[in-house]
C-alpha cells in the first residue's frame, strides 16, 4: 500500500529525546517499509525517517525558539496532506492534543481513506470535537481509552509496540537499588506523588525527563525542594541510550500520573529492561501491568510505597517476556494493516 503517515511537528520523527507519539511514528513506519509498503511521513524538516520524507518547515518546533506561531506550521502540514492525498492509499492521522486535533476536521471528505489514531485523552474540551465527527475512522490505542467515548467509529483497539532488541536487559543489580520517575515534569503527572511513594518506602528516586516553561513552578515549589541527590536525584531530560540504562539499573519504575493515560510507552520500556512496573491504577496501566507478574497497581502512595518492597518478588525475565508477547512492533504493525484494510474495503 501506498501509506501517509502525519505526524506531530512538536519533535523529529524519531525524537532526539522525549516524544512517545514521534517513536511510535518512527518505529511503525521503519516496520511497514520492511513489509514492502510505500511509505510517505509529512513530519518536521529535520526528521530521519524509514521510506520519504515530506518536511515541514527545518527543524521540530520545540528546537526552534523563533517560531511564535506553532499552529501555523500544523495548519500547512494539513493543506499539504490535502494536496498530496490521491497519491496514497491510505492517510494515517496520528492525533494528539491541542492543535493535533485539527486533522480531523481538516481531513474530512477526502476520497482517500483517512485512519486517526487517537494518542490524547478524551477530556470535556475535546470530547464535542470527536462527537462531531464520530463516523470518521479511529484507532484506539486501549482499551481504557475506548470505553470513555464509546460512541466512535473505530476500526480497532492497538497497543503500541516497542522494538525489544533496542533495550538492555538489566538484572537490577545495582549496589544501591533505586527507583525511577521517567516522564515529563508536571503536575498531572504526579511526581510529588512518586516523592511521596519513596520517602515512605525509604528507597532512593532518580526522576528524569523535561520541564517545559509553563511548569517550571510546579518543579520549583513541588519537587526541587526534595532534590538533595541522596534520597531523591533529579537528571533532567535523557537520551535514548542513558534513559534504558537508567532503566535497567533501577528496582523498579513508578508511574504516578493522575490523568487517565490511554497507554505509557514508559511502562513498557520499563518491563523491556527488565524492570517491574509499580503503578497507580489509573488510565490504560490495568492493561500493560500484570499485577503481581510484571508490577504492582496501587490506589494511594502508601500502597506505591508497600509494592516498592515487594519488587524483589517479581521475576524480571517474566518483564520482558510480557512485552515480548503483547507490545511487539510486529503484533502492533499487523494490526494497523488490518485497520488499514477494513478503511479500504468497507
Amino acid at each position: 500500500m501506498r501509506i501517509a503517515h502525519v505526524a506531530p511537528l512538536w519533535e523529529s520523527v524519531p525524537p532526539k529525546g522525549y516524544g512517545a507519539v514521534e517513536t511510535l511514528v518512527a518505529e511503525l513506519t521503519a516496520a511497514q517499509v520492511l513489509d514492502g509498503h510505500e511509505i510517505t511521513v509529512f513530519a518536521s524538516g529535520d526528521s530521519k525517517v524509514a521510506g520519504n520524507l515530506h518536511g515541514i518547515g527545518t527543524t521540530a518546533l520545540l528546537a526552534d525558539p523563533r517560531i511564535h506561531e506553532p499552529e501555523v506550521y500544523r495548519m500547512l502540514q494539513l493543506a499539504e496532506v490535502r494536496d498530496r492525498a490521491d497519491e496514497f492509499d491510505v492517510i494515517h492521522s496520528h492525533v494528539h492534543s491541542n492543535t493535533g486535533c485539527l486533522a480531523i476536521p481538516v481531513l474530512h471528505g477526502l476520497r482517500t481513506p483517512v485512519v486517526h489514531t487517537v494518542h490524547c485523552f478524551f477530556n470535556d474540551d475535546n470530547a464535542p470535537l470527536f462527537r462531531r465527527f464520530a463516523d470518521e475512522r479511529y484507532v484506539a490505542i486501549s482499551h481504557d481509552q475506548r470505553s470513555r467515548l464509546p460512541e466512535l467509529n473505530y476500526l480497532g483497539t492497538i497497543h503500541h509496540g516497542v522494538d525489544l532488541q533496542a533495550f538492555p536487559f538489566g538484572a537490577g543489580a545495582d549496589p544501591c537499588p533505586y527507583v525511577v520517575f521517567l516522564g515529563r515534569i508536571r503536575p498531572e503527572k504526579g511526581v510529588h506523588l512518586a516523592i511521596t511513594a519513596a520517602r515512605l518506602a525509604g528507597v532512593p528516586l532518580k526522576i528524569a525527563g523535561r520541564i517545559k516553561p509553563r511548569d517550571q513552578v510546579y518543579f520549583e515549589q513541588q519537587v526541587r525542594p526534595h532534590v538533595d541527590g541522596e534520597q531523591v536525584s533529579f537528571l533532567g531530560e535523557l537520551d535514548f541510550a542513558s534513559k534504558t540504562d537508567l532503566l535497567a539499573g533501577a528496582a523498579g519504575t513508578l508511574m504516578t500520573s493522575l490523568i487517565p493515560e490511554p497507554f505509557g510507552l514508559v511502562p513498557i520500556e520499563s518491563m523491556a529492561c527488565g524492570t517491574p512496573v509499580v503503578s497507580l491504577r489509573t488510565g490504560a496501566a490495568p492493561e500493560l501491568v500484570r499485577h503481581g507478574i510484571t508490577g504492582y497497581l496501587a490506589d494511594t502512595a502508601q500502597e506505591l510505597a508497600n509494592a516498592i518492597h515487594q519488587l524483589e518478588a517479581i521475576d524480571r525475565a517474566a518483564c520482558r517476556a510480557h512485552v515480548a508477547s503483547e507490545f511487539s512492533i510486529r503484533r502492533m504493525a499487523d494490526g494497523y494493516d488490518t485497520a488499514y484494510r477494513t478503511a479500504l474495503y468497507t
